[in-house]
């Protein structure tokens, strides 16, 4: 299979997939969000988290595929509850980087233990001999979709 063909399967996939993700996983999840998290709030956390460290603006802007001007007022949203906080840069003090607090990090936990039944119930619909796979195609999602370079929608 030539690159073309290779890639034009990759997109037919990746589109036929997205209904299903939206309706049987993104829609309920956000669904269960309270605190007034709103569903990019809880992903610029469980960015942070992924990310492991503080970082800028930019780069969180950069991770979410989101101009800085909008995720400066994202930030500002997430700083009013204390999920995150503004640090300067230890090494060079015009730099302020974003952190995670210990409130964003309980409350991921707390959703967790509060909504697992959800997922519990969607996972174990999953045939026992499909669960590896769904699984592994989880974590290869996981670890190649944080990888990509943003990239405009051509108009």
């Amino acid at each position: 299979m030539d690159d073309q063909t290779e890639i034009r399967r990759m997109e037919e996939v990746l589109l036929g997939v997205l209904p299903w993700w939206n309706y049987r996983l993104a829609k309920p999840f956000k669904e269960l969000l309270d605190e007034g998290v709103s569903l990019e709030m809880y992903y610029c956390i469980q960015i942070l988290r992924c990310v492991g460290k503080p970082i800028t603006m930019s780069e969180l802007a950069q991770f979410a595929r989101m101009p800085k001007q909008q995720m400066t007022k994202m930030v500002n949203r997430l700083v009013e509850p204390g999920f995150v906080e503004r640090v300067y840069d230890p090494s060079d003090r015009r730099v302020i980087r974003i952190r995670l607090t210990e409130k964003a990090s309980s409350y991921i936990d707390q959703f967790l233990d509060q909504n697992a039944g959800y997922f519990r119930k969607f996972l174990e619909q999953i045939e026992e001999g499909e669960r590896e796979e769904f699984m592994k195609a989880v974590e290869i999602l996981l670890r190649v979709l944080p990888k990509l370079p943003y990239t405009e929608p051509e108009a």
